[in-house]
């Protein structure tokens, strides 16, 4: 088969030896020499003379044994639907780089570089909590926002439910291989194909595991402009148990990112976490002007940046 930018990158990406740190570091080395991989000498002689940078990481690792298992994987992922999104692609978000180099995305792919917006929180999350999510999501829809969630039970499902309702898009963030992608009951009434991006940052054949979920988290941040917290609870609970929706929370605040977290006093059962996010530095959000302090909020951190 021809070699185009997305097998290369998917080549790569199943090559073992070559991680997220490296992907980065070849695509940096492609970008500063101003190269793209159908232009790259394919003589390992010519490479180490023209490109001895690229040469040395790749030295090694490439092995012609396993590309027939390789391209027969890459055609599977196009019979499904499933595209790659890689460095240098057109609608690359321009801050993943460093977060996952490669993404496995199925649906309208240019919502990744659409205004976006990530909305989380528990799982149990309350009635009011629920209400909340799904009036704020879909206001922020009939703003021409996107949003962005995780598709776990609780928060995440509302979110992405009050988008979809409201006539809007939105961006499920998987923690497992886009392979596993099953449509939950609750979206089957929608048109996936033409209203929800899925995306994924690992292996497709990748099954869900809690460090996956960790680490997606900070990915959910980095295709958002601003990430707003419902309810969540203390970083850890009395039983040592770390909370996903605060570790994402400081992710947006690593980031630089704007964000807004609902003030406690809205609540029935006021979060501890809700309290502590505010603290470490999110804006305390009153969900009843939600939309406009969000939107308020962004024009002056674009201004400060």
């Amino acid at each position: 088969m021809s070699i185009d930018s997305g097998y290369f990158w998917f080549r790569l990406f199943k090559t073992r030896g070559i991680g997220p740190k490296l992907l980065a570091s070849i695509a940096k080395i492609l970008e500063a020499e101003n190269l793209t991989p159908e232009t790259l000498p394919r003589n390992p002689s010519d490479l180490s003379a023209r490109f001895p940078e690229l040469a040395k990481i790749l030295k090694g690792k490439i092995r012609e044994e396993d590309s027939e298992q390789v391209s027969a994987a890459y055609e599977q992922l196009k019979e499904h639907g499933i595209d790659i999104i890689y460095p240098g692609h057109p609608d690359c978000p321009p801050d993943i780089l460093g977060i996952a180099p490669i993404l496995f995305v199925r649906g309208q792919q240019k919502r990744l570089i659409s205004d976006s917006i990530t909305i989380v929180g528990a799982r149990d999350v309350s009635d009011k909590g629920i209400r909340m999510t799904r009036d704020l999501s879909g206001e922020l829809v009939g703003n021409e926002i996107n949003i962005v969630s995780g598709y776990a039970e609780g928060v995440d499902l509302e979110a992405h439910l009050g988008a979809l309702e409201a006539g809007g898009t939105t961006t499920i963030v998987l923690s497992d291989g886009i392979k596993h992608l099953r449509q939950k009951s609750a979206f089957q009434k929608f048109n996936w194909d033409r209203d929800v991006l899925v995306v994924s940052q690992f292996d497709p054949d990748t099954k869900w595991s809690a460090w996956n979920s960790l680490e997606r988290n900070q990915l959910v941040c980095a295709l958002s402009k601003v990430v707003v917290v419902i309810e969540s609870g203390p970083e850890r609970d009395t039983q040592g148990k770390m909370s996903g929706t605060f570790i994402t929370a400081k992710a947006a605040l690593d980031l630089n990112l704007p964000l807004f977290v609902v003030d406690p006093s809205c609540l029935d059962n006021a979060p501890k976490g809700n309290a502590d996010l505010i603290a470490l530095g999110g804006y305390s959000l009153n969900p009843t002007d939600g939309v406009s302090e969000i939107t308020e909020q962004i024009f002056t951190h674009l201004e400060s940046v």
